[in-house]
């Protein structure tokens, strides 16, 4: 009897411990590789934990695979260290192409942008250098009023084809300036030479102000000390020679377009 109480007291140990075991998720087969018979198969399953979040896991029903592998709640497999560090390696090196190729197209980009600032300069011999060295020239020592007539002159000497308008701020609401050749740019782009600028009509100044730049003052039918004749503030537009306005950031766009 005795001998017998020890056995089944063993046996009833044994069973504790593979549970124990198979619960912590220690599948002894696996480690060794040895098969293991169906009552020593147990599942976990439904086990509570204070987090909602917390998932059953069960073991592989393949225990004489090499592969630890397990399953979650939601179907979802997660495999060995080997593949999870192939997938990490692959998804690097995806990584790594994209920044290539991301790296490779601003370069080009910046190739783009300084050829194309080199080509939007205008020389001594271009029709804004030209027009702006006429106003110089003939530049005044203070206003005679005539600052639409100075200024008109001077774009037509250097070939600029337009009908001339009785008030200078009509050479920017009549569109004759863009007919001209000219674009409307930002008020805050660096200002080169033969760049023009409109002031707008005002109760003090029916017929508004223009002027042009020759690469160091602002010339209108006289030399001006500033890029304003007035001393108070009034609102103006600013236009360029068409053929030298950077455009390299529309081409930009061209370019990411094609790479894709």
């Amino acid at each position: 009897m005795t001998e017998h109480y020890v056995l089944t007291l063993g046996s009833k140990f044994m069973k504790q411990a593979l549970l124990i075991f198979s619960v912590l998720g220690m599948g002894i087969a696996q480690t060794s590789g040895a098969a293991v018979t169906t009552s020593q198969t147990n599942t976990i399953t439904n086990i509570s934990a204070a987090s909602s979040s917390t998932r059953s896991i069960t073991p592989a029903s393949s225990y004489g695979s090499t592969r630890n592998t397990y399953s979650t709640n939601n179907g979802a497999s997660v495999s060995n260290n080997d593949e999870i560090s192939q997938a990490i390696s692959n998804l690097s090196a995806q990584a790594q192409q994209k920044e290539n190729q991301l790296s490779s197209l601003n370069s080009r980009l910046y190739t783009e942008k300084q050829q194309q600032k080199a080509n939007t300069v205008p020389d001594s011999n271009s029709a804004p250098a030209m027009a702006a060295a006429r106003a110089s020239r003939v530049a005044l020592s203070g206003s005679s009023g005539y600052c639409a007539r100075y200024v008109r002159k001077a774009l037509q000497s250097a070939g600029y084809d337009f009908t001339p308008n009785p008030s200078a701020y009509q050479y920017a609401t009549r569109g004759t300036l863009d007919k001209a050749g000219f674009s409307k740019i930002s008020n805050d782009m660096p200002t080169q030479v033969g760049d023009v600028i409109v002031y707008d009509r005002s109760s003090k100044r029916p017929h508004g102000h223009i002027q042009i730049f020759d690469g160091k003052d602002w010339i209108s039918d006289f030399r001006q000390n500033s890029i304003s004749p007035y001393s108070g503030v009034y609102a103006y537009t600013t236009w360029r020679d068409s053929k030298y306005v950077d455009d390299a950031s529309d081409r930009g766009i061209y370019l990411a377009m094609a790479d894709k």
